[in-house]
């Protein structure tokens, strides 16, 4: 029976993940794994052999375009991790509803679902976590030499997948030396030593793969030595995780505190961290090894996350997550045998709530966002008519390099970093067979700074934005709507005069206090004052009616620590359709009265759009 619930939470995970996955290229990093799939040369720096070993045999089995391969690799492991989950539940509970019940309410938590319908690492990290808890705890049910091989073997193919699998370690000794037939002394018997180090040295092999790439590069190492110390660097990103681990000023602390929480209880509301309380006293009382183990697994990778001064925390709180899930299906353990079935079902029906209430938030199906921006940005330009020099927002640029390169491979580019030295003789050799140089906002700043009025540049008027006011102007009156304001980014302050302009050609010269907070959402009916006018500096969420239709405006993002937020930093919905994903900045949709986006805009935000400039000596 186990088995069967396991499978059945699985195909239930891998339906909400496929019929919410990302049809497509994405920025960020995901767009850098889109456009890295499939390489034969992997460097030190791209990491995660396993998990491109993985997304390429998926390319080749579905023959879809990579972008897409990868995003559905994640909704397959997604799913797998919630089959797995269900075993660790059982083993932990006894109970195959309450196992159920566990896997469910982590693989529909907000930040768990949003990372398993994109290309990204967090699905089968899952997966690892999942696999590596299930064969240690039947280990110690039976303690054999071959279950014990086979955690070591999972433990170290794991490491292929995301280095943060050491975080698991402390949690792990722990229970192997707690649970060892014959005490502790017994886990460093020679053959034990032996079969785990053999275990290690395999998991980290798989790193050969890019350790074999430097030799191909344009300046390859000076021996063995040289190439390990520059493997060792990239790999593990030591240039910038020594100024992020544990770097939070402690003045943060406090507000750190309080975005955990809105973190914890935006995945399971306060029903989960209250049942996980009770789950880990029940687990303590009746299976203390047990106990020892989940708790350390939680406290190391909440702690790592919590000090971790990065722009997206929210997904280093998975591990942790995934545990407050386990321990909250423990809770069964608390109360009477005759009553877990009923608990167990009862958290079962809050979990199927709480994600038909979050469905249409996590629902990406119809985003290509990511695509109109870069069509936006490169049209007109290929290989017969202009080139293209960008310096972009590194999420953008990592959308680019797919798109450029297997999307669209017709588009010719470069990076002006990469050929600033010689420019001015890279533009004369394109006029001189016929093609324009088109440069980037940044480029162009890029090419003054270095030479002046030597290099002339215009506005590309083909693709130049509106102002956002022009934008607005033309929205008919009548036309339903919604604009959110949300603190951008330090490198893409607002323009409130624009701003405030806009909002009076769209509200009919309404006179509006658009007051400085984190968040702010304007709605109504163009022409008219508008129907909601809500501010804050916290996360919230409003609802509304607009000329007879519920509108749901909820901000799910904590502007202080994320400045990445792959699916999105809010949301507005309309009749459960998603109709707008909110970001930093500027962003605005009219829509219809069935929730349809009839007209969408961005500004100061990666999606904004960007404008161009041709190039003249």
């Amino acid at each position: 029976m186990t088995r069967g619930a396991a499978l059945a939470v699985a195909i239930v995970a891998f339906a909400i993940y496929h019929a919410t996955l990302l049809p497509g290229v994405d920025f960020g990093d995901t767009g850098s794994f889109q456009a890295t799939v499939g390489t034969p040369l992997l460097r030190p720096r791209d990491a995660y052999p396993l998990y491109f070993a993985i997304g390429a045999a998926f390319v080749r089995v579905t023959h879809l375009e990579p972008a897409h391969a990868l995003n559905l690799a994640s909704a397959v492991e997604g799913a797998v991790a919630a089959g797995l989950l269900v075993f660790v539940g059982v083993e932990l509970t006894g109970s195959i509803l309450a196992g159920a019940a566990a896997s469910l309410l982590f693989v529909t938590s907000y930040t768990f679902w949003s990372q398993a319908i994109i290309a990204e690492v967090y699905a089968l990290h899952a997966l690892f976590l999942g696999a590596t808890l299930l064969l240690l705890l039947r280990w110690e049910r039976r303690p054999t030499l071959g279950r014990l091989t086979a955690f070591f073997a999972v433990y170290a193919l794991g490491f292929g997948n995301h280095l943060s699998m050491v975080l698991l370690l402390p949690g792990f000794t722990a229970f192997l030396l707690l649970a060892a037939p014959g005490g502790w002394r017994a886990m460093f018997a020679p053959r034990i030593v032996v079969l785990a180090l053999a275990c290690a040295a395999a998991g980290a092999l798989q790193y050969a793969w890019n350790l074999r790439t430097l030799w191909f590069t344009a300046h390859p190492p000076h021996g063995l030595v040289d190439a390990l110390q520059t493997f060792w660097f990239d790999v593990t990103k030591s240039d910038w995780r020594d100024t992020m681990v544990m770097r939070v000023p402690e003045s943060t602390l406090t507000n750190r505190l309080a975005m955990y929480w809105f973190d914890l209880t935006q995945q399971f509301a306060l029903v989960g961290p209250l049942l996980a309380v009770a789950g880990a006293a029940a687990l303590w009382m009746r299976a203390r090894r047990r106990a020892i183990l989940l708790l350390l697994l939680y406290l190391v990778n909440a702690v790592f996350a919590f000090t971790y001064n990065v722009g997206d925390t929210h997904v280093f709180f998975l591990p942790s997550h995934l545990i407050v899930a386990l321990l909250a299906g423990a809770a069964v353990l608390s109360i009477a045998a005759r009553f877990r079935p009923a608990m167990a079902l009862a958290l079962i029906a809050f979990v199927a709530a709480k994600a038909y209430g979050d469905f249409p938030a996590l629902d990406r199906s119809a985003d290509t966002r990511p695509s109109d921006t870069l069509e936006q940005l490169t049209t007109g330009i290929d290989e017969s008519r202009a080139i293209l020099l960008s310096d972009l927002n590194w999420q953008i640029d990592n959308g680019l390099s797919y798109y450029a390169n297997v999307t669209h491979p017709e588009i010719a580019k470069a990076r002006m970093p990469d050929v600033l030295l010689y420019a001015p003789a890279l533009i004369a050799d394109n006029r001189s067979i016929g093609r324009e140089t088109v440069v980037t906002d940044r480029a162009r700043d890029e090419l003054a700074a270095a030479y002046g009025p030597y290099i002339r540049t215009s506005l590309d008027r083909v693709t130049a934005p509106l102002p956002l006011t022009a934008e607005l102007r033309a929205v008919p009156r009548g036309t339903r709507y919604v604009l959110t304001v949300l603190r951008p980014s330090r490198d893409l302050p607002l323009n409130r005069t624009d701003l405030v302009a806009a909002l009076r050609a769209l509200t009919g010269d309404a006179t509006i206090d658009l007051p400085p907070r984190d968040y702010v959402a304007v709605a109504g009916v163009a022409g008219d004052a508008p129907a909601l006018v809500a501010a804050a500096d916290a996360p919230f969420r409003r609802s509304a009616i607009v000329a007879g239709v519920r509108l749901d405006v909820r901000m799910d993002s904590w502007l202080a620590t994320d400045t990445i937020r792959r699916m999105g930093f809010g949301h507005a919905i309309v009749r459960r359709r998603h109709t707008l994903i909110v970001e930093r900045g500027v962003s605005f949709v009219a829509f219809d009265a069935n929730g349809a986006a009839v007209h969408t805009a961005y500004r100061e935000n990666i999606f904004a759009p960007q404008p161009r400039y041709l190039c003249y000596r």
